[in-house]
């Protein structure tokens, strides 16, 4: 059984080391402004319009309107940690965070307001997926589970699950009417009605996913420990049948994003970067970065280049130079191929 110790390592990774450099002052109720923000911890991160926003500890938001080059800090009225963001359009984007807090933004990132929180249960929402600007579902630790149909002016309780274990819940993803729940244990949850009837899965994989991401309007991949990859297809809109790869290397995977190419590029921890390609020739290329930074998101910025979010904030990935790199005999970065099956 997982427990929330590996929450807290994943959310919080190089905590002492990232406090250090930002000189947070935790006592006026918002979020500390330090000219190390963008140097701090980041676990997530969406694009709103053209802008990029970051989320992370100690209620740090930062946004960059230039591909993640240069960032400026938001106005935010809470120090909880934050631990991840879904934008509905150049406006308007929710993020939520440590005791059940739930942020909204209605000007493109740049101010915040608090929507929800629960300091009683002491524990993350760990993702959000917004349907429209009124409907949507935030999950986290304990099988936490909130639904709003108001834009967020109410959140209310309800159970993905009645399972007495209250896995976590780490992501979900609201597509159409259909809602996906991934977390612990491999477990996979389902709703063809916007969260009112839920089914579950069991993926064949018996570790936690962290994340998951549309590739096809049937088919979605789930992320998660140990380098695993699982593609999960439904064949009739309800039923889905799952398929395990894995990277080739052990690490957490974290996050992913399609890229224009029709790869999809995945982003873990220890410096892990993955791109997929599930179509032709089926393969995964594997670089682990030099720098073995966390990475906790991924996103595609441009002239090749991948923008990482994580520990030490943000960095420009580009494959070919990492390629390139691992060519060196002097080089610890490493870099793998593997043929999918």
């Amino acid at each position: 059984m997982k427990t929330l110790s590996i929450l807290i390592t994943f959310l919080f990774s190089f905590y002492i080391s990232q406090t250090n450099a930002a000189q947070f002052n935790l006592d006026t109720g918002y979020a500390a402004t330090s000219d190390k923000y963008d140097k701090t911890l980041i676990n997530d991160v969406d694009y709103a319009g053209a802008r990029i926003i970051g989320v992370g500890i100690h209620g740090i938001v930062i946004y960059s309107d230039d591909l993640g080059k240069t960032w400026n800090q938001s106005n935010v009225p809470t120090t909880k940690t934050l631990t991840a963001i879904d934008c509905l359009n150049e406006s308007i984007c929710w993020a939520t965070g440590h005791d059940a807090y739930i942020l909204k933004t209605t000007d493109g990132g740049k101010n915040w307001s608090i929507q929800f929180s629960d300091e009683l249960f002491d524990a993350p929402l760990l993702s959000i997926s917004m349907f429209n600007n009124r409907i949507g579902i935030a999950v986290g630790a304990f099988a936490k589970s909130l639904i709003t149909n108001d834009g967020g002016a109410t959140w209310d309780e309800f159970y993905v699950t009645e399972d007495e274990f209250q896995p976590h819940l780490n992501n979900v993803l609201i597509n159409k009417n259909n809602v996906f729940v991934s977390g612990e244990l491999g477990l996979f949850y389902h709703s063809s009605d916007l969260g009112k009837n839920w089914t579950t899965y069991e993926t064949g994989y018996a570790g936690s996913l962290w994340s998951s991401l549309m590739i096809k309007e049937d088919q979605l991949i789930l992320i998660g420990m140990s380098g695993n990859i699982i593609s999960a297809k439904s064949t009739d809109g309800a039923n889905f049948k799952f398929k395990i790869y894995n990277n080739g290397v052990k690490n957490t995977l974290t996050s992913a994003t399609n890229l224009s190419d029709g790869r999809i590029a995945i982003a873990g921890l220890g410096g892990v970067i993955s791109v997929v390609d599930l179509e032709d020739d089926r393969d995964i290329s594997t670089c682990v970065r030099q720098d073995r930074l966390g990475n906790n998101a991924v996103l595609e910025a441009e002239n090749g280049n991948l923008l990482i979010i994580g520990q030490k904030g943000s960095r420009l990935h580009n494959m070919e130079a990492c390629y390139t790199s691992a060519m060196q005999s002097n080089s610890t970065n490493t870099w793998l191929e593997k043929k999918i099956n």
